[in-house]
């Protein structure tokens, strides 16, 4: 049975990893890679992590604004959008409905690093743009005046 590597997201064999490796998940070839790549994808994972869980603790949020001073650019514009999805709208509960609603620029650069998927709810990312004037055209002709 193989190991994890949480580096590479691999299942690796036995064999690919060290004494050291087997402790911290990391197979021998993602510890061959410099530390700053090593630890840039752990902490994108982490990022990550802390945007899908259902609540974006306190703690959380303290550890994303030291991620979003990280020297890695990568790192820290990822850090400091998810802070400020946790500063907003902290439990996952209708979290993309609202962002969806009320903050459209941040749920497209959500979109741009990966985090969210938008052609989930809609097909591509301009289609929020014409949903804004669909719905006012909609709003217009439906006005009481018109109904009877």
């Amino acid at each position: 049975m193989g190991h994890y590597c949480r580096i590479c997201r691999l299942e690796r064999p036995n064999e690919k990893f060290s004494g050291k490796g087997h402790k911290n998940h990391t197979c021998k070839d993602c510890s061959k890679l410099p530390k700053v790549d090593r630890e840039k994808e752990i902490h994108l994972e982490e990022i990550s992590g802390y945007f899908y869980q259902s609540n974006i603790s306190k703690k959380n949020i303290l550890r994303l604004q030291l991620l979003s001073k990280s020297k890695v650019k990568e790192v820290a514009s990822m850090a400091e959008l998810v802070h400020e999805v946790g500063l907003l709208h902290p439990r996952k509960k209708r979290r993309m409905k609202f962002l969806a609603s009320t903050q459209r620029e941040l749920l497209k650069k959500l979109s741009a690093i990966g985090l969210v998927y938008l052609y989930t709810f809609y097909e591509n990312i301009e289609e929020l743009d014409m949903f804004d004037q669909e719905e006012a055209e909609l709003n217009d002709f439906y006005d009481e005046e018109n109904l009877w």
